[in-house]
C-alpha cells in the first residue's frame, strides 16, 4: 500500500509540475519533472515500461537517434499499434521517466503495445538496469562532445556494457548499422545475441556534388590493422575490409539510396519482404540511414511493407531534424548540428540551395559541450563559394565566424549577432519572398528556438 501511495504520487507530481512549467513556457519541461518522479518513487519506470505488451525498443548512438526512433514510431503507428515513446529527444533517465509518465494514467497504468526509447549513449547502462529492452538498435558512433564522453572506444564500451546486461536477462535482437565499423562489431562473441545488420549498397546524390568528403574518424581493426575502403559514403561509413579477413558483415536488410536536397527515394531489400521502394519526405544521407535503421526495426517485428512505406512517407519531424516551419512568417529550415560528421552531412545540402541563406547558432553550454574544436574539422570549405551573407549567433558567434573566414568566406559576407532573437529577425527581414532560411543550431540553441518559435 505505502510503494502503490508513493507510485501515484510520484505521476501526480510529475504531470503537474509538467503541466505549470508549460503553460509558463519555462525551461526543463521534462528534465525537473522526471528528477521529482524519480526522486518520490525511485522504481517508477522500471515498473511503467514492465507493463509493455509487446517489445521494449532502444534506439541509441551518436546521431540520428530521435529522427529514427521518430520513424520507427511513425510505422509503428500506421500498423494500429500504441506506442509510448519519448519522442522530444529527452534521452536521459529524468527525460525518459517524464515521457513515460505522459503516456499512463494517474492510477500508474500503461496500456501501450510498444515502449520506443531514444537514449543517450552515455546513459544506456543505466537506463537497463531499470527495464529490459527487447531490440536494440545502435545508429553510428562518431566523435561527439569529447569533454562529455570520451573518445568512441569509450562510448562503444558503453553500449556493449549494456547489451551483456541484458543479455545476461533474456535473449536480444541487437540491430546494428554494418556500414559503421564501430558498430558493426559492438557486440560480437556476446551470448544470447542475435543481430541483424542494415547498410546501402549504393548512394547516388541528385542534383548536388557527390564527391565530397568531411572527417574521418581512425576505423581500426581488432588485429590493430587500418581498414581499406572499397566505399567511402561519409565519415568512415563505407565499405571496408581488412587483411586479416574481417569485413563488413553480410546484410539482412540492403537499400539502394537516390538524395534530392527535398527528398530522398530509397529502395529496400531484404529476404523477409523482398525488395520495395519508400520515399522520404526530408533530405540528407544521414535521414536515409536514419530511414533504414527504422525499416530493420520493422522488417525485424514482420510489420507489412505497405505500413512501413506509408509510416515513412508520414513521418512528421521533430522539432530542429530537418523540420521546415515559419518563423516570423519566412520559410526556415531548422537542422541541429552537433559535430564535424552531422554538420558536413548538413552543409551538403544548404549550399546547394540556390535558394537558401544560413544562420549558424553556436552555444558552448554543458549540453552542447564546452570544446567548440570540433568546428574545424567540420567541412565549412563547402561554402567557400558561397555568394551570400552567413549570418553567426550565439554564445560563440565570434569562434564560428574566425572558422567561416579560414574556410574562405569572405570577412564582408559574414555577419555576426550573438543575440539569438536579433539574428533571427536580421536574417527573416533580409528573406525574399521565395528564399528559405536554413539554421543550424547546436543543442541550446535548438532549446531556444523551440521555446520562443513553436
Amino acid at each position: 500500500m505505502k510503494n502503490k501511495f508513493k507510485k501515484i504520487s510520484s505521476i501526480l507530481a510529475t504531470k503537474f509540475t509538467k503541466s505549470v512549467i508549460t503553460r509558463m513556457n519555462a525551461g526543463g519541461g521534462t528534465n525537473l519533472p522526471g528528477r521529482i518522479a524519480r526522486k518520490i518513487y525511485p522504481s517508477i519506470l522500471g515498473e511503467l515500461v514492465d507493463q509493455t505488451k509487446k517489445d521494449i525498443i532502444v534506439v541509441t548512438g551518436t546521431n540520428g537517434k530521435t529522427t529514427t526512433a521518430g520513424f520507427i514510431s511513425g510505422i509503428l503507428t500506421s500498423a494500429d499499434s500504441t506506442v509510448a515513446h519519448n519522442k522530444m529527444g529527452a534521452n536521459m533517465l529524468p527525460g525518459i521517466t517524464c515521457a513515460i509518465i505522459d503516456n499512463a494514467s494517474l492510477t500508474g497504468k500503461m496500456n501501450k503495445d510498444y515502449t520506443l526509447l531514444e537514449i543517450d549513449e552515455a546513459y544506456c547502462t543505466k537506463a537497463v538496469d531499470e527495464f529490459t529492452p527487447d531490440l536494440f538498435l545502435v545508429t553510428n558512433l562518431f566523435r561527439d562532445q569529447l569533454d562529455r564522453y570520451g573518445e568512441l572506444d569509450t562510448t562503444a564500451k558503453k553500449i556493449r556494457e549494456a547489451i551483456e546486461k541484458i543479455a545476461v536477462k533474456k535473449q536480444l535482437k541487437v540491430v546494428l548499422n554494418a556500414d559503421d565499423p564501430i558498430v558493426a562489431f559492438i557486440c560480437k562473441d556476446v551470448d544470447n545475441v542475435d543481430t541483424l545488420f542494415y547498410g546501402f549498397e549504393k548512394i547516388q546524390f541528385l542534383n548536388q556534388e557527390s564527391n565530397i568528403t568531411g572527417s574521418k574518424e581512425v576505423a581500426a581493426c581488432s588485429c590493430g590493422c587500418k581498414l581499406e575502403y572499397e566505399k567511402v559514403f561519409y565519415g568512415h561509413v563505407g565499405h571496408y575490409s581488412c587483411g586479416c579477413g574481417k569485413r563488413r558483415p553480410k546484410l539482412s536488410v540492403t537499400a539502394n539510396a537516390s538524395i534530392d536536397i527535398n527528398h530522398t527515394d530509397l529502395n529496400i531489400f531484404s529476404e523477409e519482404t523482398g525488395e520495395f521502394s519508400a520515399r522520404l519526405n526530408m533530405p540528407g544521407l544521414y535521414n536515409a540511414y536514419n530511414a533504414l535503421g527504422a525499416i530493420a526495426v520493422a522488417i525485424d517485428l514482420k510489420l507489412p511493407t505497405e505500413k512501413i512505406i506509408a509510416g515513412l512517407s508520414n513521418y512528421n519531424t521533430i522539432f530542429g531534424r530537418a523540420e521546415t516551419k515559419l518563423i516570423n512568417g519566412k520559410t526556415s529550415l531548422i537542422q541541429l548540428i552537433k559535430n564535424p560528421i552531422g554538420a558536413t552531412e548538413v552543409l551538403r545540402t544548404v549550399r546547394e540551395d540556390q535558394n537558401g541563406k544560413l544562420l549558424i547558432i553556436i552555444n558552448d553550454d554543458y549540453a552542447d559541450g564546452r570544446d567548440v574544436s570540433w568546428l574545424w574539422d567540420a567541412n565549412f570549405e563547402l561554402l567557400n563559394k558561397y555568394n551570400k551573407q552567413v549570418v553567426t549567433s550565439g554564445i560563440r558567434a565570434g569562434d564560428m565566424a574566425v572558422r567561416l573566414k579560414y574556410a574562405g568566406i569572405p570577412s564582408e559576407n559574414i555577419y555576426i549577432e550573438e543575440n539569438i532573437k536579433n539574428s533571427i529577425k536580421h536574417c527573416t527581414n533580409n528573406l525574399e519572398n521565395d528564399e528559405k532560411l536554413y539554421i543550424l543550431p547546436t543543442y541550446t540553441a535548438l532549446l531556444y528556438l523551440q521555446k520562443h518559435y513553436k
